[in-house]
């Protein structure tokens, strides 16, 4: 072993050189050529580095008995593999363990446990390529990993990586811990957005075996498009199939000395595609956390009734306030039903609406003047009847919530009165990476990069990354979680 240790030395030696050579060049030549090949030449030396490191651990002395989740094991022979790390694959030969009585036990690798590798890879190799794929899609992140450090993963790596990393990402939202100076005012709001998955139909396409066909590539991706006809979409019916992740935001503002607001203090996203209930149960326990129940706690969303049916169930002591540009956009709606699109008087119309709306008690007025308006509309005549039914539909929600458009109190104390945190958290967290062209997701998949996104876009990654270093080393599985199809169900038009 010595010898082995003594060779990895002369390969640092040599790397070492390799690298001080090109910086003492002899010629002048362009700095692009220096760095490409100053880099290659330091990654060379980190994997030098790296095999001597690993070598000399390998060489330490250690007990060939030791005991491992209770069962006893016994050190027989050695095995190579290739480790990967951010300075490429490194090969490390290392003692391996089988278990006492058992001829055909899996083999156990103890100083690969020590190291904390998982599955042939380094942690710090494992986070940055997690994190690369909770900002873009699966190949972008591989060739982007590889752009830096001239290897990658596998595609399938890179799926057991995510996977088993991903695993563990609720259970460390779910467990941080409140940060600490927070504001006095706590803020939640609700939203969600569709992402593209995969149906049944087009998951029985792909696992089709694959059959070489005669005929360019062309000609057989014609063959795949003619092999699944599809249908003309009925009305009511989606084309990306898309499954709703269900999205909060919370947050703080700071009542400051002069009676205005500062914020939004410690923004914190927390989404799953499981249903509304699933978000509102989580949401409670981080509001509780946050100070829910003994600071002042105001609700926003827009006009959709299941949010506000479980707001009403799981924050019953937060104030209310429907989002200030959906009531807007249904004055718009109710505006055009008295006066023509581009009319002179559709906006002088709508803005005096506004005007009424911003003030005490106004939201009384609105509904009044939209009353009078509805009943002044006749029964009969060309295109009466739609009018009538639409302000009939925006009279009835302005009713409903009427109680949550206290918009004049609210921004007298310098309070939100719209829900800009949570669509620009919709953008950012679902549309900007689960919802990209040509994007199919499994339902176990799109939820592991969803919670990851949660993370990085909270700013806890190092955190997570700190989380996951105190609980040993993960379990890659042999294979990626398998694809689970999901059926998007008609709404009716």
């Amino acid at each position: 072993m010595q010898t082995s240790i003594d060779a990895r030395d002369r390969d640092v030696q040599s790397a070492f050189e390799k690298a001080h050579a090109i910086a003492r060049g002899a010629t002048t030549t362009s700095l692009d050529h220096i760095e490409t090949s100053l880099w290659t030449a330091l990654l060379a030396l980190g994997r030098a580095m790296i095999a001597l490191y690993l070598a000399r651990v390998a060489a330490r002395p250690r007990s060939i008995d030791y005991v491992h989740n209770g069962s006893k094991f016994v050190l027989v022979g050695s095995a190579t593999d290739e480790i990967g790390t951010r300075f490429g694959k490194v090969p490390f030969e290392r003692a391996v363990g089988r278990r006492v009585g058992w001829r055909r036990s899996k083999r156990d690798l103890p100083i690969d446990r020590a190291l904390g590798l998982s599955g042939g890879f380094s942690a710090s190799t494992m986070m940055s390529v997690t994190r690369l794929c909770a900002q873009m899609a699966f190949a972008n992140a591989r060739a982007t990993f590889a752009q830096f450090c001239e290897w990658a993963p596998s595609q399938r790596a890179v799926l057991r990586i995510v996977d088993a990393i991903g695993a563990q990402a609720r259970k460390f939202l779910e467990g941080a811990p409140a940060p600490e100076d927070d504001g006095d005012i706590l803020i939640i709001q609700v939203d969600g957005g569709g992402a593209p998955h995969v149906d049944l139909a087009e998951l029985q396409l792909r696992q089709r075996p694959h059959v070489k066909r005669p005929g360019t590539k062309r000609r057989g991706r014609r063959r795949r498009r003619r092999s699944r006809e599809r249908p003309r979409r009925a009305s009511g019916e989606k084309s990306k199939n898309a499954k709703v992740a269900f999205i909060g935001a919370i947050y703080t503002l700071q009542t400051m000395p002069d009676g205005t607001c500062e914020g939004p203090i410690n923004k914190r996203l927390v989404a799953t595609f499981e249903s509304h209930a699933a978000l509102f149960k989580w949401l409670l326990h981080e509001a509780t956390k946050r100070g829910y129940g003994c600071k002042r706690t105001l609700f926003l969303a827009d006009g959709a009734d299941a949010i506000w049916d479980l707001q009403a169930t799981h924050f019953p002591k937060a104030e209310t306030c429907i989002d200030w540009i959906h009531i807007v956009e249904k004055l718009w709606a109710a505006g055009r039903c008295m006066h023509r699109e581009g009319s002179k008087e559709l906006a002088p119309w709508v803005t005096e609406r506004i005007r009424d709306l911003r003030r005490h008690g106004g939201a009384g007025k609105v509904i009044t003047t939209l009353s009078e308006a509805y009943a002044a509309i006749p029964k009969t005549g060309p295109g009466n009847k739609g009018k009538r039914e639409k302000l009939f539909d925006v009279l009835g929600h302005l009713s409903k919530h009427v109680k949550d458009m206290r918009y004049n109190e609210l921004r007298k104390s310098d309070l939100d009165i719209a829900t800009g945190v949570i669509e620009g958290a919709v953008r950012n967290l679902v549309r900007m990476r689960l919802d990209g062209p040509g994007m199919r997701w499994s339902r176990g998949r799109s939820e592991m990069v969803l919670h990851l996104r949660c993370i990085l876009l909270n700013g806890q990654w190092d955190a997570f990354a700190t989380y996951l270093a105190q609980q040993g080393p993960l379990q890659l599985a042999a294979t990626p979680v398998p694809t689970q199809p999901h059926q998007a169900k008609k709404r009716a038009a």
